[in-house]
């Protein structure tokens, strides 16, 4: 069976908020939900064509830009309501995680340990980033939609993101304890094979 194309259902919840134009759509998804749904902007525009076409969305107007482009803004349809909240209620189709920090920690034998105590590194620091961008965005979510009915589940998403990155961290702290002793036990080995040279 083929996988449903949920872009859909991530324009239609932006547009459930305010009308908005593909690129309007684009920053939406990065600012909000781009931090744990990763869209393809290829798709996005063909996207809203095709959802025009089932009636899911309609164009509200047309902008001008200063470059004289116009600039199509749409909003979400009773149909388009409809659907979204029909999928928001059916089951979460199961996610297969695909980890390449992982996959190669898992045959990171082949190499040794620095180059896996390279890649922890790393992700930590990626890790470190995100959680700092993530905590000003959490208070600020929290003190400007004070009272929104929408707050509980805007921070349920951000907490998410919030605790996995910090069990992140704890995991590469844990990680590299065990490579570094690793590395040590390698060090040791090669210079007693010297030694016995």
């Amino acid at each position: 069976m083929a996988r449903e194309n949920t872009c859909q259902f991530a324009i239609l919840g932006m547009l459930c908020r305010e009308p908005m134009s593909g690129y309007g759509l684009r920053q939406a998804i990065e600012r909000t939900v781009g931090h744990f749904w990763q869209e393809s902007y290829g798709n996005l525009y063909p996207t809203l064509e095709r959802m025009e076409g089932e009636g899911l969305v309609a164009l509200d107007r047309e902008e001008h830009s200063p470059g004289g482009r116009v600039r199509k803004v749409y909003r979400v349809t009773a149909e388009g309501r409809r659907v979204l909240a029909q999928w928001l209620c059916r089951p979460v189709v199961p996610h297969v995680e695909r980890n390449e920090l992982l996959l190669k920690l898992f045959f990171g034998a082949r190499v040794g340990p620095e180059a896996s105590l390279a890649h922890v590194e790393r992700s930590r620091a990626e890790a470190e980033a995100l959680l700092a961008a993530l905590r000003p965005i959490d208070e600020d979510v929290r003190r400007s939609r004070e009272g929104d009915p929408e707050l509980p589940y805007l921070h349920l998403s951000i907490r998410a993101g919030l605790l996995g990155l910090e069990a992140h961290l704890r995991w590469c702290d844990e990680a590299r304890e065990a490579l570094q002793r690793l590395a040590h036990m390698k060090d040791s080995k090669t210079k007693e094979e010297r030694y016995e040279r």
